[in-house]
């Protein structure tokens, strides 16, 4: 098994320990700056994929914001979608479903079906191959004018990522005990990557008070899709 299927099973770990919540009355949250990004993105959307979801947290706060909307999550780990699933039956919240399922399930979409996708921590836990593949197989479902919704980890140094445990496995991969954890690449390197995409609307940069480090979020409007 490649370590970056392994993150699979860490995830579903990780949230069979989830139970599922009545989500009406709270108010999610990540951070300030991201709350406002992610509410301008919801304004500017209605059908949202959410790709690499885990538990649904992105895709239940953008229906907080606008609970008629739609939104499509997918990922890998079965336990996050159950989840997100029953979460959302207990919330309510009809225009919300869940799938099972990595980059080959992008294929039953049709083309330009969503006007938003968000990717939080995704490509960047990804080998730059996959990372790849799977943003062309995101952009045919992306439509003319749509939007993107990327969050990226913060950019290490050598002696951050050595006090984490993480070990270096070739390029700029990262490896925690066999587990993918990391494709180490700089802010100019996204930036000049996600240009292809389109035009990056917002970039900013913010801080965890659990992590170290500056997590990087770009919302980028398509326009057109090169190599990347």
């Amino acid at each position: 098994m490649k370590a970056y299927d392994r993150e699979t099973g860490m995830w579903n770990k990780i949230f069979e320990k989830y139970e599922p919540v009545d989500l009406r009355g709270s108010a999610l949250s990540v951070e300030p700056m991201f709350d406002e990004a992610l509410m301008e993105f919801a304004d500017r959307t209605n059908r949202v994929l959410d790709f690499g979801c885990g538990t649904g947290d992105l895709s239940f706060q953008c229906l907080q914001y606008h609970p008629e909307h739609q939104i499509t999550g997918v990922d890998k780990a079965e336990m996050g979608i159950a989840f997100a699933n029953e979460t959302a039956a207990l919330s309510a919240y009809q225009n919300a479903r869940f799938f099972i399922g990595g980059e080959e399930f992008l294929e039953q979409f049709q083309k330009g079906e969503f006007d938003g996708i968000i990717l939080s921590n995704v490509l960047d836990v990804m080998p730059k191959d996959v990372s790849g593949e799977t943003v062309h197989k995101l952009d045919r479902l992306m439509m003319d004018g749509g939007y993107w919704f990327i969050k990226m980890n913060p950019y290490y140094s050598k002696e951050e990522l050595a006090s984490f445990g993480y070990e270096k496995k070739g390029g700029n991969l990262y490896e925690e005990e066999g587990v993918l954890h990391l494709r180490q690449s700089t802010t100019d390197y996204w930036k000049k990557q996600f240009s292809k995409l389109g035009k990056i609307k917002l970039y900013l940069e913010f801080q965890y008070p659990w992590q170290e480090g500056l997590n990087r979020l770009f919302v980028i409007e398509k326009t057109k899709i090169e190599e990347i």
